[in-house]
């Protein structure tokens, strides 16, 4: 039939190409979008979190705990219950959680005294936080809890892309920022 005419093989090739070239440039820009995305999600959240804590403290009086106050070095570590824990950690106290902000801050598990109707200090007025996810990389926020004011630093973070916590606990101890790609937001 007269008039009727394909594509040819080099006309396909140009095609291909150019197609191939817009890709190469856009998969990288798209794969920077949504890693700047993530730690954006990442950092409000600790905030949305710390910000949980800080009304939890200005109620109850104390810092969520899961254990006595009989010793006063003792750090207290509080995680999500959704996400895994996370390729490996350098420092163990990221690792060994007591308890989680889910049993602390939205179900009161540890039975903190209620308020009554004739009082409002110094009680939970619960729940601080409707839920708790994961971080953006499917692992868990976690926060150090101590009852020595003057020991740690308290922090409510995530380990970050790479899912491993690399601050140093000595280093939070005296105040400094977080390690690497750790994120997080200091409370006191």
């Amino acid at each position: 039939m007269k008039g009727k005419r394909g594509f040819t093989l080099i006309e396909m090739v140009v095609v291909l190409a150019v197609v191939a070239i817009l890709a190469a440039i856009l998969v990288p820009t798209i794969e920077r979008n949504i890693s700047d995305a993530k730690i954006a999600r990442a950092n409000n959240e600790v905030q949305v979190l710390a910000a949980a804590m800080a009304s939890f403290y200005k109620d109850v009086g104390f810092w969520p705990h899961y254990k006595s106050y009989s010793n006063e070095d003792e750090v207290n570590f509080l995680v999500s219950a959704d996400g895994s824990e996370g390729n490996n950690t350098t420092y163990d106290w990221w690792a060994t959680p007591n308890d989680t902000f889910e049993n602390q801050l939205i179900s009161n598990a540890p039975g903190y005294e209620r308020c009554a109707a004739d009082t409002q200090e110094n009680c939970w007025k619960g729940p601080y936080i409707a839920d708790v996810k994961a971080d953006p990389w499917g692992h868990k926020y976690s926060s150090n809890v101590s009852h020595y004011a003057d020991s740690y630093a308290l922090w409510v973070y995530s380990a970050g892309p790479n899912g491993i916590a690399e601050t140093n606990p000595d280093q939070t101890r005296d105040g400094a920022a977080l390690s690497n790609d750790d994120i997080g937001v200091r409370l006191r």
